[in-house]
């Protein structure tokens, strides 16, 4: 009798704490007939910053994940429209203008009237808009009304999940090239580009969990490289410099050095994109996004601090140092 009493206590507490938010370490939300997203619990107080949990996407969003929610909404995903305007393009030497990028890297890995590449199922979407992004969330969101608030992470929220407090990189504080899908380390001859000629830099996305080795200690894949990621566009901690629009994280497969004895030039991958500040419509290849569930609805989002200041306004060159110093006290 008294193993039985232990087992219904075992059970009902298991299902107390999958229901609950507030408790369970791992949210998974179905989304149309055979996907679903995995959201892992980040806290930032085990890190001793003063900052209530949230929940991040354990992946960027996928082609099958996104196809799924274009399927539900009527709606149709098509990139040979943006390829023929590149290609016509570069035929004059064009750069980069409005809602088209300067190049795509692999025109095989596009969608074609609504469908993604075969064998592509796993990889993160690419080539989306934030309007994209955002009506992801508001479908998810009304998918799952119980789940929280489910929208872009904000800065505070991207930069805790890959980095902690103190990490250098999601995994750790040494750079291991292997751990991360990025061009980092390989050097870019733009005059061999010029003459088409092949470089070894990568030319398409991989798979969303090609490199375990890469995780956050909360179990989060890619938060640096394959795709740059959205971030929240209004977010309130930003200051009028950085509110540019919207700004992506984490750097894609062709961000990296482009000369490896430029002491001024992309040190690292770990990187606040502001500078390119991503507004409504551009459109990339190795720009994508994932989500994040905010249990307590945005309570008192408006009024967080922004934990994060960058030095460098350039690069996050090891200048994304938690600012927890309290202000002087004014003089008497």
């Amino acid at each position: 009798m008294t193993r039985l009493i232990a087992l219904l206590a075992v059970l009902i507490a298991t299902r107390s704490h999958a229901d609950d938010p507030t408790e369970t370490a791992t949210i998974e939300l179905k989304i149309g007939a055979a996907q679903k997203l995995v959201f892992r619990r980040v806290s930032p107080r085990s890190h001793k910053i003063d900052y209530p949990d949230f929940f991040v996407l354990e992946t960027e969003v996928t082609n099958a994940q996104f196809k799924a929610y274009l399927d539900a909404t009527n709606k149709i995903k098509d990139d040979t429209e943006i390829l023929r305007i590149i290609t016509e393009r570069r035929k004059l030497g064009v750069f980069s203008t409005g809602q088209i990028p300067y190049s795509i890297e692999d025109a095989s890995t596009i969608w074609r009237d609504g469908k993604f590449p075969a064998g592509l199922d796993d990889h993160p979407v690419a080539l989306v808009t934030l309007p994209d992004a955002t009506a992801f969330a508001h479908w998810t969101a009304k998918s799952h009304p119980s789940a929280g608030l489910i929208r872009l992470p904000t800065w505070n929220e991207w930069m805790i999940a890959a980095y902690g407090k103190t990490r250098h990189y999601p995994w750790g504080n040494e750079w291991k090239p292997d751990r991360a899908h990025t061009s980092h380390g390989i050097e870019y001859d733009f005059a061999a580009q010029m003459r088409n000629e092949p470089d070894k830099r990568p030319k398409r996305t991989e798979p969303v969990k090609a490199r375990p080795n890469g995780r956050s200690p909360e179990g989060i894949f890619g938060l640096i490289g394959n795709v740059s990621e959205y971030i929240l566009n209004d977010d309130p901690t930003n200051n009028a410099y950085f509110n540019l629009g919207s700004r992506s994280m984490g750097g894609g497969f062709t961000d990296g050095r482009v000369f490896l004895d430029d002491a001024n030039d992309q040190l690292a991958p770990r990187t606040d994109y502001w500078g390119y500040s991503h507004h409504a419509t551009p459109r990339e290849d190795d720009l994508g996004f994932r989500l994040v569930i905010d249990p307590s609805n945005n309570a008192g989002l408006r009024k967080r601090a922004r934990l994060f200041k960058q030095k460098n306004r350039a690069w996050m060159v090891d200048n994304a140092d938690l600012d927890l110093t309290p202000p002087p006290k004014a003089e008497q």
